[in-house]
């Protein structure tokens, strides 16, 4: 079956944000294709008609100081205002509704403008980073919304190197296209938001993006190579989570995100032993002083001072993956006592790790003992969807894409939407 984007849009799915990236590879054997001189000398190609992508780049500031390195056509919401040559400063600033530009002596305002060239496969620099497409910028109240647009084919050769680890050789090569499909599912649901001044964070809020810098060879083939391949469930676009390392078993989403309960996201198992234990740091031990879980207790209103002593701290229920579905702990203060219930994916955002991050997962066993909680968990991520590291597992194994998406998206299928139409 053939999907338009049209069609795309008329079935798409609320998607949540979504936090996740990581730079580590390993050595593996596999019977997938190996890469060669001629894939790694893989030109991108840009000639693909996708829709654009809006990627915010930066939204901290009331005034903005743009120098071009190139030439480049200045846009309104209407028409082609000027050529500037490289060089020249441009100077912002929000205006109500409106953005201003100073560019020397000439003055604009408009809804907003773009900045590119008339080239299809316009490079536009900012913040020492180069994009393809535009950047647009746009007034939010009394901040610039500085915003990437581009093909949306060409947005995620800018995503892929950064959401999974390319390898050595061959062996992340079927996970690879296996995360093209997820991402790209994942993109065009986020592109169908109302109301909205932009499609997707750069970040992990949505997916990393690291603009052209960050693009790769081979994963610009990869991405050719499934252009418009999306994932679907009933002839409708598949919702689409990922993360890094489900710690052996993926979660359903409604134990995450609550009320989405998909058939294709009940949660399986990823073998017997843990494909994704592949991960370094799989398991990871966190370590907390009393005062130091009062004070993740005090943060999160809990509590309302931290006079408090710790009785206990136990593990109340779990949900089928083995995940930590209750965190109960007991408190007393003056001869009163309270009991704290923490429940599924809030503990990773309340108890936080030593770094000041969210907890890696709620596959975790604890110990509290000598006023000390220790925290000995698995994996990494929320849990829901394509595990990274299993999918990279799959790979080594000699599992295709199609099979590794079967598997993390059971009763889902891959068909191609069409762009043209």
């Amino acid at each position: 079956m053939i999907l338009t984007v049209y069609s795309f849009h008329r079935y798409s799915i609320i998607n949540l944000f979504l936090f996740i990236f990581f730079i580590i590879s390993f050595i593996g054997c596999s019977s997938s294709k190996r890469f060669n001189d001629e894939d790694y000398n893989y030109p991108s190609k840009s000639n693909i008609n996708s829709p654009n992508i809006s990627v915010l780049l930066d939204d901290n500031n009331t005034t903005q100081s743009i120098t071009l390195e190139s030439n480049v056509i200045l846009y309104s919401a209407e028409k082609s205002l000027a050529i500037i040559n490289s060089g020249n400063k441009i100077i912002t600033k929000a205006d109500g509704e409106n953005i201003f530009i100073n560019i020397g002596d000439k003055n604009f305002t408009s809804e907003y403008f773009k900045l590119g060239t008339k080239d299809k496969n316009s490079v536009i620099k900012y913040n020492d980073k180069k994009y393809r497409g535009f950047l647009k910028l746009l007034s939010d109240g009394n901040k610039i919304l500085v915003v990437n647009e581009l093909p949306l084919e060409d947005y995620l050769r800018g995503v892929l190197p950064l959401e999974m680890p390319i390898g050595q050789g061959d062996e992340n090569y079927e996970a690879l296209k296996s995360m093209a499909v997820a991402a790209r599912t994942y993109s065009l649901s986020k592109m169908n938001k109302k109301n909205k001044t932009f499609d997707v964070y750069l970040d992990v809020r949505d997916q990393v993006y690291g603009g052209i810098e960050a693009e790769k060879e081979i994963t610009n083939k990869l991405i050719d190579e499934t252009a418009g391949l999306i994932l679907t469930y009933d002839d409708n676009p598949a919702q689409v989570f990922y993360s890094a390392s489900c710690g052996g078993h993926t979660e359903n989403s409604r134990n995450v995100f609550g009320n989405y309960d998909i058939p294709y996201l009940q949660g399986v198992q990823d073998g017997d032993e843990p494909y994704c234990s592949i991960m370094h740091g799989f398991e990871w031990t966190e370590k907390y002083s009393t005062d130091k879980v009062l004070s993740f207790l005090l943060k999160a209103n809990k509590i309302n001072n931290s006079n408090y002593n710790i009785e206990n701290i136990n593990i109340e229920s779990r949900f089928t993956s083995g995940r930590v579905n209750e965190l109960k702990f007991e408190l007393t203060s003056d001869n009163i006592d309270k009991e704290i219930i923490i429940t599924g994916n809030n503990i990773r955002s309340i108890i936080k790790r030593e770094n000041g991050g969210i907890l890696k997962s709620t596959m975790f066993d604890i110990n509290f003992d000598n006023d000390i909680l220790e925290i000995n968990g698995k994996g990494n991520g929320h849990g829901v969807g394509l595990c990274q590291w299993g999918a990279i597992y799959l790979s080594n194994d000699g599992r295709d894409y199609k099979e590794i998406l079967s598997h993390y998206f059971p009763g889902t299928e891959i068909e191609s939407i069409n762009y043209d139409k």
